[in-house]
């Protein structure tokens, strides 16, 4: 087949996914085309391997010292820019899947071409426990946002729906046996304030890794500053004795299935990212905490909760339902969950 692959670059995670998935859909045989919208080529990191691709605005969320601000991000959006987008996408595509990007999943419905949503979002499709602010919103946000005819979607649990376990990647099953491990904290707070969280953690007599928009590696006293990569992180994060991290999906999965504990602090103002946090504490999986802060982080380091989960890989039934998305793959999708 030939393929339209959009990735919501807003978040790492969704292009770290993204990036086993398209590998793996090329070696089956498919021609495979990838848009990336959400941030600018030079804001995005290893990203030559999705050649060929395409970079469009698309939305991203404007923040400041870990909040949305929404004016601004409203302000920013451009719909005119949306639409021409929309419109240059050709319309010669068999199949269109979107890891929650808007502009391939619009184009698909413009062209009337099938079109897939793969990621955590599409689990609010599901009648799955949520905030009261993402019940609200689920009702009409992702099949706003970004449109589909099927959905493959991931959670940390399957509350007795057809979700998959979180997609994780095949380096981290031969953590254990490759990587020593290494006492300090690994810390990825993209959305807050640099300069306070460097005056945060260096007041704490702890060793961080904290990875950020630089060029270089900088070191502040027990800090270590690391710019983005993907395979460095990778590495930060089997050997760390913890991370430090927002509310999003991929990278507390990650962490989950290498027993890693987690302080989680949601942006504020992000429904789906509040909707992670409780239910990341309800599971008894990871700490929750409102803002970061040296009491915030002193507490965690002394009552951490140690919770390892081997999320079993959902690779085979990912190829399965976007080569056939119209069968019911419901029990096939329960057998992931069984130990």
């Amino acid at each position: 087949m030939k393929i339209l692959y959009g990735i919501a670059a807003t978040g790492n995670g969704h292009i770290s996914r993204s990036r086993i998935i398209v590998k793996a859909l090329k070696e089956k045989g498919h021609s495979v085309d990838v848009l990336l919208s959400g941030r600018e080529e030079k804001n995005l990191f290893d990203i030559s391997e999705f050649k060929p691709f395409q970079i469009k605005k698309g939305f991203t969320f404007v923040t400041k010292k870990g909040k949305i601000n929404y004016l601004k991000t409203v302000l920013k959006s451009s719909p005119i820019q949306f639409l021409d987008d929309i419109k240059s996408i050709e319309n010669d595509y068999d199949l269109v899947i979107t890891d929650f990007d808007p502009i391939s999943a619009y184009a698909a419905k413009k062209h009337k071409i099938p079109c897939i949503g793969i990621g955590h979002q599409y689990s609010f499709y599901k009648n799955i426990p949520m905030t009261k602010k993402m019940k609200l919103i689920s009702i009409f946000f992702p099949k706003i946002y970004a449109p589909v005819n099927f959905t493959i979607p991931f959670h940390f649990h399957h509350f007795n729906q057809s979700i998959l376990p979180p997609f994780i990647d095949s380096k981290l099953y031969e953590a254990d046996s490759i990587y020593e491990k290494k006492s300090n904290t690994l810390v990825y707070l993209p959305w807050e304030n640099l300069k306070n969280m460097i005056y945060i953690f260096k007041k704490i007599k702890e060793e961080f890794i904290l990875y950020t928009n630089i060029e270089s590696i900088e070191k502040y006293e027990n800090i270590t500053l690391k710019p983005f990569s993907n395979i460095t992180f990778k590495e930060d994060l089997i050997q760390c004795s913890g991370i430090i991290t927002n509310a999003g999906f991929q990278l507390p999965s990650e962490a989950l299935f290498l027993g890693k504990p987690i302080l989680c602090k949601p942006l504020d103002g992000q429904p789906e990212q509040e909707h992670n946090a409780k239910i990341l504490k309800e599971l008894g999986y990871a700490t929750i905490c409102e803002r970061i802060d040296i009491e915030s982080i002193q507490n965690w380091m002394k009552n951490k909760i140690h919770t390892k989960i081997s999320f079993k890989d959902p690779m085979n039934l990912i190829m399965d339902i976007i080569e056939n998305p119209e069968m019911d793959f419901s029990d096939k999708t329960m057998e992931l969950w069984k130990e």
